[in-house]
């Protein structure tokens, strides 16, 4: 009970740093779902030193647009080194030629590993990837701020309703799938933080945090988050103690797949 509860805490809302943009569909959905359970299911995962949001990004937007000032968070040391980051790709549903095909777009072809090479040392923003061949995506020599915002502006380009995120591990299915991906490079810790303390935040689904015995299924109740600090935590703790004692918390030791 004490392990558990030394990782949870009710936080302001306005000292939580997101380091990446939503995206309105996931927002909106978010919302709805929120308002008809009355509850924020899983805990914000927040860096203890920074108030970085590691996870949570829509949770923590939909808080504010909602006007409540206080959530639950999980506060963990993001420099652990089992604390991964990576980053999610993005299929798109249209052929190469379709993008090539928008005014603001340049392309060059490059083989596999030249064009992996160039998107993580800062050389492209993306790299396009299809079945028979792969292109640099607006090549050029960028800094970090200025690869941030050429990715917000490919990103923007493109019909939001083409756009689908899945990691790294699912490339090769989704090019069998006759799908083009746009690969790019994950963010270190470092930059993902400087990004957020400076307001530039990262393009949606930059970031894929593996966080080890992550809490999910709290289930905080929207009208404690009204409340004070004091009393949020009070009734935190009262129904945690509850469904401890219950038998109701259990620690996966294996990756699991959950059906919502």
């Amino acid at each position: 009970m004490e392990e558990l509860l030394s990782c949870l805490e009710i936080r302001p809302v306005k000292d939580l740093l997101p380091h990446e943009q939503t995206i309105p569909y996931n927002l909106k959905r978010l919302k709805v779902a929120m308002l008809n359970l009355g509850q924020i299911v899983d805990p914000i995962i927040t860096d203890t030193k920074t108030g970085l949001v590691i996870d949570g990004n829509h949770r923590r937007k939909v808080l504010e647009i909602m006007e409540i000032p206080f959530a639950p968070v999980q506060t963990v040391d993001y420099m652990r080194e089992d604390i991964e980051v990576g980053t999610w790709h993005i299929s798109l549903k249209f052929k190469p030629r379709d993008l090539f095909t928008i005014d603001s777009l340049n392309h060059e072809k490059v083989d596999y590993e030249t064009g992996k090479q160039a998107v993580n040392s800062l050389k492209a923003p993306f790299m396009l990837i299809s079945k028979d061949e792969c292109h640099l995506i607006n090549p050029g020599d960028y800094k970090l701020r200025e690869m941030v915002e050429e990715q917000n502006h490919i990103i923007d380009s493109l019909e939001k309703t083409s756009l689908e995120y899945f990691p790294a591990e699912d490339i090769n299915q989704q090019i069998e799938r006759g799908q083009s991906v746009l690969f790019r490079r994950s963010y270190t810790k470092h930059e993902i933080i400087k990004t957020a303390q400076e307001h530039s935040p990262l393009p949606p689904k930059s970031t894929r945090h593996l966080v080890p015995w992550r809490v999910i299924r709290l289930n905080m109740k929207l009208g404690w988050l009204h409340r004070s600090i004091e009393d949020a935590g009070t009734e935190m703790k009262r129904t945690l103690s509850n469904r401890i004692y219950s038998g109701n918390v259990r620690k996966y030791y294996e990756p699991v797949t959950v059906i919502y």
